[in-house]
């Protein structure tokens, strides 16, 4: 009885958004920028920052973020939003050396994130919706005068990196003339809900009352966050982060098989050490940003 309430409890949280502040904007690092719209896939709105490059280059990053993060990052130090550790999250100073570095990047809000549309009644699901986004930034960056003849590097992450996983499956041809992706904390379903009730002292009744509230509630299932399998789609160089023990769920296990199953020779996996807390692999590259640019510098 307390076993089934707890998880219809978690089942109703676990997939619905929540639209944390942008709090901070890319002038504030000395960057210029500009706010662009475009649509998704299947006509969602999109709402994000196009910054330039240093100087002139045809070269864009396209950065999505995970959840309940924007394109900003996730203001975990404001109260209400200290959740996950109590610090913030800022992808600006990451933006700044990609920039600086000679990339023009590209940050978007996903669906029901930052300040994009809202679109299925708040829920998010990669395997059904987010990856429309995924491949509406690229239609965007393709379409748009200024950028439409660049060359195209992915920085995808969390949920936008199993969206980004599941459009490529979905259309390999978007992402035929991608140079390169940096991947970072791909997360499964199936590895989420087993940590989750570990983590709450639970066992198989947990982990089955989870997917029936999750159907019921969202109509969504656990396997639909399966990058894992997803991985298989790739096709471009790809570098994979995550922390290592994550508190969040079986890491070691689920990234490795992720990586694992990624089907190109051109491939790295960096394990954050040091931490148990996943919101720190979201703020690695703006602390550490020198692997992230030699990574695309060695792929353009």
């Amino acid at each position: 009885m307390i076993v089934d309430f707890m998880m219809r409890r978690v089942a109703q949280m676990i997939a619905a958004t929540q639209r944390s502040p942008i709090y901070r904007r890319p002038d504030e690092y000395g960057m210029s920028y500009e706010d662009v719209t475009f649509p998704s896939s299947d006509g969602v709105v999109l709402e994000g920052w196009y910054m330039p490059a240093a100087k002139p280059s045809n070269k864009i990053v396209v950065c999505n973020h995970f959840s309940p993060a924007n394109r900003y990052g996730y203001a975990g130090h404001l109260k209400g939003w200290r959740r996950a550790g109590g610090f913030e999250v800022n992808f600006l100073p990451k933006y700044k050396a990609l920039v600086e570095a000679g990339y023009n990047v590209l940050a978007y809000d996903l669906r029901n994130h930052g300040t994009s549309a809202p679109a299925q009644n708040g829920g998010y699901n990669p395997s059904l919706f987010e990856f429309k986004d995924v491949l509406g930034s690229l239609d965007f960056v393709r379409s748009n005068p200024v950028t439409k003849d660049m060359e195209i590097h992915l920085h995808s992450m969390c949920l936008g990196g199993n969206a980004t996983l599941v459009a490529m499956g979905k259309q390999p041809e978007a992402f035929a003339d991608v140079k390169s992706m940096i991947l970072l904390q791909p997360i499964s379903g199936d590895a989420l809900v087993r940590k989750l009730v570990k983590n709450m002292r639970m066992g198989k009744k947990a982990y089955a009352a989870f997917e029936r509230h999750y159907r019921e509630i969202w109509g969504f299932r656990i396997e639909d966050s399966s990058p894992q399998k997803d991985a298989a789609n790739v096709t471009m160089p790809t570098f994979v982060v995550q922390v290592r023990n994550d508190a969040f769920t079986f890491a070691e296990e689920d990234v490795q098989a992720v990586y694992d199953n990624i089907p190109v020779e051109d491939k790295k996996l960096y394990w954050i050490e040091d931490t148990t807390q996943r919101f720190r692999g979201y703020q690695f590259f703006s602390e550490h940003p020198e692997q992230m640019v030699a990574w695309y510098d060695a792929h353009s």
